[in-house]
């Protein structure tokens, strides 16, 4: 074999470079969907509407059924149904320390990115997302599938992960689709 069976050449690999470049900066950099995209400013209000609404004061949560809406910002979440775990804050105030999502969850920000999944758990205190079972990322058309997703909303790190087995929705691989920038 020639050495250009071996290894692409300079016009094949500045293109693949290109293509993981691509990739790293559209999930890392400062302007992706973990920084720009699903970045919400933490003193904006939660706001959630739903069908209905079932509040267990000794486990501290409030469940929201039904066409789920939830708002910060920017920032939407819809699903099946929402649970707000909740710190009694004292002098009847609480706080938010966990939100939990089940059933259908689509997480969207401005310019088209949204991040798809069947459960996602935003911790407020760590500022941190994370979805599982057949999560699908999308920006325009450029597309990434896993089995989870973990996104940093002040760091802007995200980490895509396959996973195998029915549980994790995933055959155990991560795959992206980038479409080049004229379409």
């Amino acid at each position: 074999m020639g050495r250009d069976h071996q290894f692409p050449g300079r016009k094949a690999r500045r293109a693949l470079g290109g293509a993981v470049l691509l990739a790293a900066t559209y999930l890392l950099s400062g302007t992706t969907w973990a920084q720009q995209g699903f970045r919400a400013d933490a003193d904006t209000p939660i706001e959630v509407e739903a069908d209905a609404l079932e509040v267990e004061d000794t486990r501290q949560t409030a469940t929201f059924s039904g066409n789920v809406r939830v708002t910060q910002g920017d920032i939407r979440m819809k699903a099946d149904k929402v649970t707000v775990h909740y710190n009694g804050g004292g002098q009847g105030s609480s706080r938010i320390s966990r939100i939990s999502a089940s059933g259908n969850v689509l997480v969207s920000s401005p310019d088209q990115q949204t991040a798809s999944g069947e459960w996602a758990t935003y911790t407020v205190s760590s500022r941190e997302i994370e979805m599982g079972n057949s999560v699908v990322l999308r920006q325009g058309e450029n597309v990434i599938r896993g089995s989870r997703l973990k996104v940093n909303l002040d760091s802007g790190h995200a980490r895509v992960t396959g996973g195998t087995g029915p549980e994790s929705g995933g055959n155990g691989r991560v795959k992206g689709l980038f479409q080049p920038s004229g379409n």
